[in-house]
């Protein structure tokens, strides 16, 4: 089994109380609304009276609903220019939803939406605790003031390598290498990205190698030790973007099983042109003597090779503090 049947329920429950909460959210706008636009009430009503009668008209075997549907786009005109004339937003009234996309159902046609697969992949790695994180590394908040020199000038270009795999993940298949000095900045651009795209609706597994490694010797060793283990290790080769934290710092048990399966989950993911992002503190030559030159020539061959050569960031920050 997947995840727990209580934590699928937990789930879907936060769906219903987002239904409740947005829909009393609309309710407090619409008496907002008619206590500033008493004539919107009106309309309302009216509107409610018109498709009424339409449908009455229609279980009868009436066909002719041409003039019900002009008179309510006639009365929703009229409502959305008496909102922007009192000072509120023409949309101010609609229905709200935390995800437009299934209004917070969870399901679009019967599949699953996307936010529902991003909580599943939640719930299975545990990993919401990366949301706090995704809210203060970002692309908003993202600063050049601890760079110059060569560095200030090398950083820029990330930056747009990094923009530019956002803007195009829908269009192109890339994967990238960040590697290069501890706390150079390499963990905040992989949030930037994984940020983004969770907000663009795509599915994003972001786990450290130590995490990873973990799971994949559970999956090879004692697969059913746990019920996270079998959809945790399947999510790895469906998500749409795979991001491994730390390349390099795992611990290495039965280290040649354990990176022969890392590489059959890059190499899968790679066949299914789905991307894949790896970060390390290691240089090129510490990757390859820990991996076998086969493995390590498939890394290369298949990512865009991104060095980071700055000095530590947090350090800087902590004596600026």
């Amino acid at each position: 089994m997947s995840y727990s049947k209580l934590k699928f329920n937990e789930i879907m429950s936060s769906y219903e109380d987002a239904r409740n909460r947005n829909r009393a959210l609309k309710d407090e706008r619409i008496k907002q609304v008619y206590e500033k636009i008493p004539e919107i009430r009106e309309i309302d009503n009216m509107v409610a009276d018109i498709s009424a009668a339409a449908a009455i008209k229609k279980i009868e075997g009436g066909t002719d609903t041409a003039d019900s549907l002009k008179k309510i786009d006639d009365l929703s005109a009229k409502k959305r220019s008496l909102l922007q004339q009192n000072g509120f937003d023409p949309s101010f009234l609609n229905p709200v939803f935390d995800c437009p996309d299934c209004e917070d159902t969870g399901y679009i046609n019967g599949k699953k939406c996307h936010c529902l697969k991003q909580k599943i992949i939640d719930a299975i790695y545990r990993q919401s605790d990366i949301y706090p994180k995704l809210k203060e590394e970002n692309f908003d908040t993202f600063s050049f003031d601890y760079f110059s020199g060569e560095t200030l000038s090398e950083m820029k270009k990330i930056h747009a390598i990094a923009l530019n795999f956002v803007d195009s993940f829908a269009k192109t298949y890339e994967n990238m290498l960040l590697y290069g000095n501890v706390g150079s900045g390499k963990t905040f651009i992989t949030n930037c990205i994984a940020g983004r795209l969770i907000e663009e609706g795509y599915s994003v597994i972001y786990l450290t190698a130590l995490r990873l490694f973990e799971l994949i010797n559970g999956h090879v060793f004692r697969k059913n030790d746990s019920p996270f283990d079998e959809d945790a290790y399947n999510s790895l080769f469906d998500c749409s973007l795979l991001i491994i934290d730390d390349l390099g710092t795992e611990v290495m048990n039965s280290a040649t099983v354990t990176a022969s399966e890392l590489f059959q989950i890059l190499n899968e993911r790679g066949n299914a042109r789905k991307s894949t992002i790896i970060s390390s503190n290691l240089s090129l030559e510490q990757l390859k003597d820990n991996y076998t030159e086969r493995s390590f020539s498939r890394i290369l061959g298949g990512y865009e090779l991104i060095r980071f050569n700055g000095d530590d960031i947090r350090l800087m920050k902590r004596r600026q503090a």
